[in-house]
């Protein structure tokens, strides 16, 4: 599949930006797992891993105001009894949120879609003693996964299913995907992802390991990845925010351009 063109700056894209920053999730996630364990329908990307978090088991929507579509992708998460999360990337109808709500999912809750142009994107430091790397081999990749397992947090095995070992990840500078870790002293202890597709760069998989916090080291493998992306000529970074993550992502130039509706249904 050719590649869109590469989005110059946010403004240039004019109110598009929100939808192609919300719909980059759908995206990502067709690169990732599709021919993984994941089944594309239409309208609708579904991933059922059983893993007991609602990522193990998500449906992610284009279609805002189709009850089959929504039927078709939300059912098939019912029946592993697992967590599960459905996520409509261009809004979602009143009668398809009163629909998911009442299969017993939470929602909906909005999350903030977000983009920068990558030249505008504040300076972060390492403190001592860290050092960041491209991920590609088998032990750097087993290493990343464990660190964004507990520091997402996830199950194991759902984290392994983004990582490097996982996804075939390549080390050439346009790679789709491409992976990055902080190490302090030979150990990594901060994670990130980048995903080339819609002619932006994404961002996935920020995590930090619980005692590593506060120190900077989130809004620096999250910047280092988009730094990578402008050197093969990518403009604007997006990414889709976590609450904990809003204000690192603020600070480093990120704004606001749309949002993800989110469902969540956590059986007992």
């Amino acid at each position: 599949m050719q590649r869109a063109e590469i989005v110059q700056a946010i403004g240039a894209d004019g109110a598009e930006i929100g939808a192609r920053a919300a719909g980059h999730l759908d995206l990502a996630f067709r690169q990732m797992m599709v021919g993984r364990g994941a089944e594309a329908g239409r309208g609708f990307l579904r991933l059922v891993t059983g893993e007991r978090h609602p990522l193990g088991n998500v449906a992610i929507v284009s279609d805002a105001g189709d009850l089959q579509v929504m039927c078709a992708a939300v059912l098939p998460l019912l029946e592993c009894g697992q967590p599960a999360a459905v996520l409509y990337t261009r809004g979602v109808s009143q009668a398809v949120a009163e629909a998911v709500a009442a299969l017993g999912f939470a929602g909906p809750a909005d999350m903030p879609a977000m983009a920068v142009d990558i030249a505008r994107l504040a300076s972060t430091e390492l403190p001592p003693g860290c050092d960041l790397v491209r991920v590609g081999d088998l032990a750097g990749s087993r290493a990343w996964t464990a660190v964004l397992a507990e520091g997402y947090p996830l199950p194991p095995g759902l984290a392994h299913r983004f990582s490097p070992e996982f996804l075939g990840a390549g080390v050439a500078a346009d790679a789709p995907l491409q992976f990055f870790a902080v190490m302090r002293d030979g150990r990594a202890v901060a994670t990130s992802m980048l995903c080339l597709e819609d002619g932006l760069a994404g961002i996935y998989c920020v995590a930090t390991l619980p005692g590593e916090r506060g120190k900077g080291l989130g809004a620096h493998v999250t910047a280092a990845a988009l730094l990578a992306a402008r050197r093969i000529g990518y403009r604007v970074g997006i990414l889709q925010s976590s609450p904990e993550g809003h204000s690192i992502y603020r600070r480093l130039g990120f704004a606001d351009v749309g949002a993800v509706a989110m469902f969540v249904r956590m059986p007992d």
